[in-house]
């Protein structure tokens, strides 16, 4: 130990030049060498790229925690990048002709049944003989035509589907999964009818 001292002691300290060319080299061989890369992962690392360096470019212009788009065909697109403001996506809605009633629930829990009175067996109709013919009369019911998820955050609606005076009641819970941010219950409340507030229950 004593000769490892005295032979530290006989080594003149680096000077700033020095230090600075230790530096440069420990960054160098500190940097990934080339690799082959399979497709998915070249595009999960592109989009890494990009997000990185597009990030600080949009700051203060993030997309809204929801939108409402209506085509020419008379469909309506939402879009829900965030769970919040529920009376805004109904705002939203009214304002392209669409009576609705949101819902945003946190995850593992639903609103208590019953809310509203269905238009159709897809919500609170008498029980099938069998899970089968359960699923063949909800496919075939307007709630389900009228409300379709045709991506991860988005759902389409079709107007055709809802009478006068219905309520589109829709409900997001919270997955926990940024893949798949939300699930949806979508049903018609019948004309004439109210919906009431929705009392969350575990699930």
């Amino acid at each position: 130990m004593d000769a490892l001292k005295a032979m530290w002691q006989t080594i003149p300290p680096a000077t700033p030049d020095e230090l600075a060319g230790a530096r440069q080299r420990l960054l160098h061989g500190m940097r990934p060498r080339r690799r082959v890369v399979t497709g998915p992962r070249l595009l999960v690392a592109a989009g890494v790229a990009v997000g990185l360096t597009v990030v600080p470019l949009i700051t203060g212009t993030e997309p809204p925690a929801h939108a409402v788009t209506r085509s020419p065909d008379g469909t309506v697109a939402v879009t829900v990048n965030e769970l919040r403001d529920p009376a805004g996506l109904e705002a939203k809605l009214g304002a392209v002709g669409i009576k609705a009633d949101v819902t945003f629930l946190a995850p593992a829990t639903r609103c208590a049944a019953p809310r509203f009175t269905g238009a159709d067996r897809a919500y609170g109709g008498e029980p099938a003989e069998n899970p089968n013919e359960l699923r063949s009369l909800v496919k075939e019911s307007r709630s389900f035509k009228a409300t379709q998820v045709t991506s991860v955050r988005t759902i389409q609606i079709f107007p055709q589907y809802i009478k006068p005076d219905e309520t589109l009641v829709v409900e997001f819970r919270d997955n926990g999964n940024p893949d798949v941010p939300w699930r949806l219950g979508a049903w018609l409340a019948r004309a004439g009818t109210s919906v009431k507030p929705c009392t969350p229950v575990a699930d």
